[in-house]
């Protein structure tokens, strides 16, 4: 038994994951964050680098996937570690190869032969099955990884664990260990924050808000309480809690905030500020060649201050990150993305809001990410405790009270289950009409259906019987207008209808609701024109007690029929898949069940695989020469942000385009498409040799967004050379990818 590992003594929960992994056996390990979940993944790492074998590491992010490939190639060497994020390749015959999860899906899917000398598979993070964009992702990872390769995931906490498992040893038949830990090795303590009540429990925080509220006598418009703002949180914490993290979910408040820290913040000496600009003349050539974003990161830097969004340059992400694993940042502000895998661990996390904007509303923070961002705070080996603390604004009290969090109310994963066009092809490429079906009943979300329904169906029966109890005390007539209970309240409600009604103007009853309210009166007198028996006095108390109670479990029963109706099964999917197999038919992607040379495209195509697939056999792309295809591709799946803006651009003509796009809708329905033509210009001009400073005066866009945008095109474009066979076309392609794969945009530059 190896209770030692990297100069570390191993806790329980590792101790026995281990010995799972050495009796090859799949594991599931769910931990909390920040407990040392990836000790596990690093032993089985070097077990089967050692072992002469190979090993796939997925990440749901590439700033995970990246880290993953620094932190390996230092560990085994850069000829053991391979990385493959669809926009990047390096490496790729490693015995370590490091993946986003779509890779991995996309290779399990299309029956890769390299998967034939893979042994295990770890899935980091894989609670992002829950993930409403890419959940799906993980579902097929899982449901179409072959048998021979081992799974080791990797979860934060989750409350249905067992349920995740057991989906996965049935649908896999291998016997599959979970491993879970419920206690974090460094406690946390959590906190609400405001400038009166300092550092308080949220019941303490109700209890100051109701006294303060008794005892003040508003009479002016003045807020009740004073506001806080973040500085009076980190003057708070600065003394004995720093490092942090200051989680804002806005990216230009991340730097705003940072440069008012900085205003009235150093937490550094001039040496180490020395070193901080020795370390961004390395990376980024001399001073006065720097972009203005860059010398506004290091302004910040250089006090012990910074900040880390989606919008910065990846050169930019990867120093901030140096930075911070190497102690030179006190307080950082970032974005939930930083919560994510990577491990940074501080004394403190800081929340500036406990809602977040989601893409479609500002909605409150879930129980399961508050837990994964508080989770990176506590040390091992340096804190005895981690803190977490959240600022709350008590004049917003009676409109929105602060959220209680509690981590024995963890969300369950759910199922995200989606069905693409490109799976449906791949399916009917690699699986018979049998397979195909089993692959339906397969997915998480039929599990989660049959789990779900046996509850459901045992409760119906549960109150069944308490309603059939309830209603042997009732005599027949209960429930209609022949009782007593019910009759004589709807008399009463029907008088009061007829007096309101005899008190209108005679004017007035020929108006709408008049007219109305005599159908009504008159409706009512018919059913009520005959008083109900009087029932004894026995009767009457036994109905009036059993009647509500019966009449409760019945709307009981009626509301888990719905609910269990209204559950996805097996066969919402099946349904889908039809509709969708006859679409493709009538696109001309296959003739039955066989593969047509579109559908064999669209197969390997997984972004917009068809308006992608349409384009290739248009015959548009040979009209456009290299730097307007560039510009055409990266409007193909553009996710707009708000306020975006983009310069005109009138060096390409769409309406062939639209004229495609028309077409695919036409079959597929309108959701079928997404595309954005405004990117054009910024891809355009980049194609054509500009720099990145004069392609931000085309756009409103963050420099990291920039490179976003031209990065997914060349992901696309590798896409489109693996799934087209004409050599000509495939040589274009590769050039159009070399025009864009440049300079910032030129991410190897991090490796």
């Amino acid at each position: 038994m190896i209770t030692e590992y990297q100069g570390l003594k191993l806790d329980k929960f590792q101790i026995e994951a281990i010995e799972a992994i050495s009796n090859d056996l799949s594991v599931i390990v769910s931990a909390p964050t920040g407990t040392g979940k990836t000790l596990v993944a690093d032993y089985l790492v070097e077990k089967t680098i050692t072992e002469g074998q190979r090993i796939i590491y997925t990440a749901p992010i590439k700033a995970l996937s990246n880290q993953k490939f620094k932190d390996f190639t230092k560990q085994f060497g850069s000829e053991n570690v391979g990385i493959m994020t669809g926009d990047v390749v390096v490496n790729p015959t490693a015995p370590l190869l490091i993946m986003t999860t779509e890779i991995f899906r996309n290779q399990v899917i299309t029956n890769d032969e390299q998967l034939n000398i893979v042994s295990y598979v770890i899935f980091d993070e894989i609670h992002w099955l829950n993930d409403e964009d890419r959940g799906t992702v993980w579902e097929e990872s899982i449901i179409l990884a072959p048998p021979h390769i081992k799974i080791l995931g990797l979860s934060a906490t989750i409350s249905n664990a067992q349920e995740l498992t057991n989906w996965i040893g049935t649908i896999r038949r291998e016997p599959l260990v979970l491993i879970e830990e419920h206690q974090r090795i460094v406690p946390l303590e959590y906190y609400y924050f405001s400038q009166e009540t300092g550092f308080v429990s949220y019941e303490n925080l109700l209890d100051f808000y109701y006294r303060k509220l008794k005892s003040t006598n508003k009479t002016h418009n003045s807020p009740l309480f004073k506001p806080t703002v973040h500085t009076d949180l980190i003057k708070s914490i600065e003394t004995q809690y720093l490092p942090a993290l200051y989680f804002v979910f806005s990216r230009k408040q991340c730097s705003d905030k940072a440069h008012e820290l900085a205003s009235l913040r150093n937490y550094l000496s001039p040496e180490q500020s020395s070193k901080i600009k020795d370390i961004f003349l390395e990376q980024f050539g001399p001073e006065d060649t720097w972009s203005s974003s860059t010398r506004r990161l290091f302004r910040v830097c250089r006090k012990g201050i910074a900040y880390h969004h989606a919008g910065l340059l990846p050169l930019q992400k990867s120093l901030v990150e140096e930075l911070f694993l190497n102690k030179y940042i006190y307080v950082l502000y970032c974005t939930e993305t930083f919560s994510v895998g990577i491990n940074y661990p501080v004394k403190s996390v800081c929340f500036d809001s406990l809602n977040k904007y989601d893409g479609h509303s500002f909605r409150p923070l879930a129980n399961h990410e508050f837990f994964q961002m508080s989770g990176r705070a506590g040390r091992r080996g340096i804190d005895d405790k981690g803190y977490s603390f959240a600022i709350v604004d008590l004049n917003y009290f009676d409109k929105e009270p602060p959220i209680k969090f509690d981590i024995n109310k963890l969300e369950p994963l759910t199922s995200q289950f989606r069905l693409s066009y490109n799976t449906v092809l791949n399916l009917l490429a690699t699986l018979s009409a049998e397979q195909i079906e089993i692959y339906f009943k397969k997915s998480f979300a039929a599990h989660s259906y049959v789990v779900m329904a046996e509850k459901i169906e045992a409760q119906i029966q549960r109150l069944a019987l308490l309603a059939e109890e309830s209603k042997e005390h009732l005599c027949p007539k209960v429930g209609t207008y022949q009782c007593p209970l019910n009759y004589y309240p709807k008399r009463k409600e029907l008088e009061r209808l007829q007096k309101a009604y005899g008190k209108l103007h005679p004017r007035r009853r020929n108006k709408i609701y008049a007219r109305q309210m005599q159908r009504k009166i008159r409706k009512w007198e018919k059913i009520l024109r005959k008083p109900p028996k009087k029932c004894s006095k026995k009767q009457n108390e036994l109905c009036q007690v059993h009647s509500v109670k019966w009449t409760k479990l019945e709307n009981q029963i009626t509301d888990l029929k719905n609910q269990l109706a209204s559950l996805p099964d097996y066969n919402t999917f099946k349904d889908e898949f039809t509709r969708k197999k006859t679409q493709l038919q009538a696109l001309g992607y296959i003739e039955d069940s066989k593969i047509l040379p579109r559908g064999e495209v669209a197969r390997h195509i997984y972004v917009q695989e068809i308006l992608v697939t349409e384009l290739i056999f248009s015959g548009i792309l040979e009209q456009l020469d290299d730097d307007q295809l560039n510009a055409l591709l990266s409007c193909v799946d553009y996710e707009s942000k708000r306020n975006d803006f983009f310069n005109r651009f009138e060096e390409l003509d769409f309406s062939a385009v639209k004229e495609v796009i028309t077409y695919v809708q036409s079959i597929c329905g309108t959701e079928a498409v997404r595309f954005d033509p405004r990117p054009a210009v910024i891809t355009y001009f980049w194609s054509k040799g500009s720099d990145l400073s004069s392609i931000q005066q085309l756009c409103t866009l963050d420099e990291g967004d920039i490179i976003s945008v031209l990065r997914r095109t060349i992901d696309l474009l590798r896409q489109m050379r693996e799934a087209v066979t004409d050599r000509l076309l495939r040589e274009r392609l590769s050039v159009c990818m070399k025009k864009l794969d440049r300079d910032e945009a030129s991410i190897l530059e991090l490796y």
